[in-house]
């Protein structure tokens, strides 16, 4: 049943959930919410001259924004007519900034909380920056009024998400959407590409569409083993060109007994690339953290083999762990990870607590982070890095023993079946506690001492989340859509 239900569930959301959508651009009708779209207006006279801004024409006749067909109606976005602009000459990122200016300023609230946009990349890049009510963004607003992200792959459509919570809880109305659309912090030029948006709109649902809520309550990955790899891996992003991996066959021998993995991960990181600019994955899913209050971490076994050091990393190469949800919400664990001379050539377990996300859909591991003597972040120089058996899970400590699966298992199932009914949850097994949660986390009910059989009645539709703890003490995460 429950397989039922999460198959089902791409069918019927749009009309359950997203009925209530404020439309602001659609491309299919006219007038839109949005008064002008297009570039920022103070680079629109040097259009010509610089010639290297986002934009769709010629040098000689250069045009902006304008609405256009569908590259691709097989994905999430079926719609005909998207908006379209164009990376002409291939330039650096600055002023790239798309300008979507609100006619009338929209007061935000609970009901409307969410931005939707589905944007379509030919060429990831370096990602992209929204910013609301701001025409250029600024590291302060980072969370609340800025949100860095990328998508999962190129030339696919994706449904990104921002929160407004901010500008629910301080009463400003949201006048602008800016769109930075190549984070390349004045680097060397990018490839000409094409941009595309669509089905720009507001509603009170946190959940991209088209999303799939993986059903496993915890994640393992192993680099070199193929199921895993296909399980777990949507997308591996090196984030810079001149970065590279492979998957190579272990080559710390002597340490079989911290980690036993065959082959595993060996990057090499460019001296050009930039601080952050490391191993990226994004996952096929959103996976659930968090839930019930229990904490959930993530882990990542790292093995440094080569550490030249230098005055500014006199003992120790710093190495941070990200992770992401699906609206560019992340934690990250700063320079508190250390991987210590002392420690070359072994296996170390590395430890981030990602509870407070909710949800996890990426994370990257960034080696070898260093500042220079003001205290600010630089460029490390190149380095060969190996990863492998990156975990997320209910464990606090750092492991001193992985063993790899021979085979790959789906951690879900703890013998309790959850199954919707009319307006009412169902449950069909012994457990000691049941807990029901929204889709944006909030606890709907919570009881304990549970029969076999048991009606958790709901009042209103939509996606819930239901975990449930076995008399074994087995946690189990399901999803039930209530129609």
């Amino acid at each position: 049943m429950k397989k039922t239900i999460l198959l089902s569930l791409a069918l019927t959301c749009y009309s359950l959930i997203y009925a209530a959508d404020t439309k602001l651009f659609t491309g299919e009708t006219t007038p839109e919410a949005f008064s002008r779209m297009d570039m920022v207006g103070w680079a629109m006279g040097e259009i010509k001259d610089a010639a290297r801004y986002v934009n769709f024409g010629t040098v000689d006749a250069p045009a902006f924004t304008r609405i256009t067909d569908n590259p691709d109606k097989t994905g999430v976005n079926t719609t005909n007519k998207v908006l379209q602009l164009t990376s002409l000459k291939g330039h650096s990122w600055w002023p790239d900034f798309l300008n979507l200016d609100v006619a009338a300023p929209i007061t935000i609230t609970a009901e409307n909380r969410y931005l939707h946009i589905y944007m379509y990349r030919e060429n990831l890049n370096q990602g992209f920056s929204v910013n609301i009510n701001r025409e250029t963004p600024w590291d302060a607003d980072k969370g609340t009024k800025r949100w860095d992200m990328n998508l999962a792959a190129a030339g696919k459509w994706e449904d990104v998400v921002v929160d407004l919570k901010w500008f629910m809880d301080n009463a400003e109305a949201l006048k602008q959407i800016t769109v930075l659309m190549d984070m390349n912090w004045g680097g060397a030029a990018e490839p000409v590409t094409n941009y595309y948006f669509d089905e720009i709109a507001l509603n009170n649902n946190p959940l991209p569409r088209g999303v799939t809520i993986l059903t496993d309550t915890q994640m393992s990955l192993f680099f070199g083993n193929t199921a895993s790899y296909a399980k777990w891996v949507k997308n591996l992003d090196l984030q810079h060109p001149e970065n590279t991996s492979a998957i190579v066959a272990n080559p710390f021998t002597t340490q079989t007994a911290v980690l036993n993995s065959t082959s595993v991960l060996k990057f090499n990181k460019s001296a050009n690339a930039s601080w952050w600019q490391s191993v990226r994955v994004v996952m096929p899913g959103i996976l659930p953290v968090g839930v019930g209050g229990v904490p959930t971490y993530l882990h990542a076994m790292i093995n440094i083999a080569d550490m030249p050091i230098s005055p500014l990393t006199p003992d120790y190469y710093v190495v941070q762990l990200n992770a992401k949800d699906y609206t560019g919400k992340e934690l990250d664990s700063g320079d508190a990870l250390k991987y210590w001379v002392s420690d070359k050539g072994t296996w170390v377990d590395l430890v981030l607590d990602v509870s407070s996300l909710g949800y996890v859909q990426e994370f990257t591991v960034r080696f070898d982070l260093r500042r220079d003597a003001a205290d600010v972040r630089i460029n490390s120089p190149a380095g060969v890095f190996y990863l492998d058996a990156i975990a997320i899970n209910g464990n606090a400590d750092p492991r001193t023993a992985v063993v790899a699966p021979t085979s790959v298992t789906t951690v879900k199932d703890n013998g309790i079946k959850v199954f919707a009914k009319d307006k009412n949850i169902r449950l069909e097994g012994t457990a000691s506690q049941i807990s029901v949660y929204n889709s944006i986390g909030k606890l709907v009910t919570k009881i304990t001492s549970v029969t076999t059989n048991t009606t958790i009645p709901v009042t209103q539709s939509g996606v819930y989340l239901v975990n449930t703890l076995s008399l074994t003490g087995a946690n189990s995460i399901s999803k039930v859509l209530i129609k």
